[in-house]
């Protein structure tokens, strides 16, 4: 896996829409925010002019993986931050240029429909990624130190260096569902996305690696359904550990409010023979922690830790 080149003061940070649209407001409060950090900003086509197909689509699809295509062979872009997620980073796969992609490695950063493309990078081009925080979500209207601390330790790591994931003081703390220890790569991302992709060329390759789920406003009962797929699909079965996010408002409050979601997941993860880490804080929730996906990941069970290392 070839680890990106660190951001230095003064590089060229592209913007880029590969799924929901929007708006000037928080388009324009975004690449403000990234200059006054010291960076410059470079916009696709679909960001710049401001593409909207009613609502839910930040332009066409060749139009969207076309300003991915651009950005990635740009030589001055050193790195890439999705815009927002939501919906229609599926559209786009079958028309990037993952030749060009695989020979420009650079910072690539966003999470919730970006999974799918945390996927094809990971996969196809050999690229480490990043989950996390994106402009129109996270970084406006107010960019935390401690979601901005994570993102820069992350993508900061340099060869042969270890770098523990702690969560904010304001969440709880890491815990194990499941005891043990495992090393392998990271993948995963948005547990709806993960199924999505099931019987395509980016279905995800599981064995022998953690993978890391997450998701947001779903009922217990989907989650259940979820992970039901994900177990009958076989994707369950060779994988060395698991991570999991916070869930933000998943819960059984049209069934029985009584049932809440750690009681869920203790319960849906009782019978495995992994280790099952929960409660990371890199989700749906602020402040976002980021993950290097396509790293080294070790979850240390007896000592409550995950950690990354890049490779020397």
């Amino acid at each position: 896996m070839v680890f990106p080149e660190m951001l230095k003061p003064g590089d060229t940070i592209g913007l880029a829409a590969p799924a929901f649209p929007v708006s000037r407001e928080k388009r324009d409060a975004g690449a403000s925010l990234l200059e006054s950090m010291g960076y410059k900003v470079a916009m696709g086509d679909c960001l710049k002019h401001l593409y909207n197909f009613h609502e839910y689509l930040a332009g066409g699809a060749k139009e969207r993986a076309e300003d991915l295509n651009r950005l990635f062979g740009n030589p001055e872009v050193k790195a890439i931050f999705c815009a927002r997620g939501g919906y229609g980073s599926a559209h786009i796969l079958k028309y990037l240029d993952y030749e060009t992609i695989r020979a420009n490695p650079k910072i690539f950063v966003g999470y919730s429909d970006i999974t799918n493309l945390h996927a094809v990078f990971n996969q196809i081009c050999g690229l480490v990624t990043f989950h996390g925080p994106m402009l129109a979500t996270e970084m406006v209207p107010e960019f935390d130190a401690y979601s901005r601390e994570s993102l820069f330790a992350a993508m900061g790591m340099k060869p042969g260096e270890k770098l523990e994931f702690r969560n904010p003081d304001s969440k709880p703390g890491i815990r194990m569902l499941r005891p043990g220890s495992a090393s392998g790569q990271l993948t995963g991302g948005n547990l709806s996305l993960v199924i999505g992709g099931l019987g395509t060329f980016y279905q995800l390759d599981t064995r022998g690696k953690i993978l890391f789920l997450e998701d947001v406003e779903e009922s217990i009962p989907r989650l259940d359904m979820y992970i039901t797929h994900l177990e009958n699909a076989g994707l369950m079965d060779g994988v060395a550990g698991i991570v999991l996010g916070e869930f933000y408002k998943c819960s059984n409050e049209r069934y029985d409010a009584s049932y809440d979601l750690e009681t869920f997941l203790h319960d849906r993860f009782a019978g495995y023979k992994v280790p099952v880490m929960y409660h990371v804080a890199s989700d749906h929730s602020n402040p976002m922690g980021t993950l290097p996906m396509g790293a080294i990941c070790r979850i240390d069970g007896e000592r409550e830790r995950l950690e990354f290392y890049r490779e020397a």
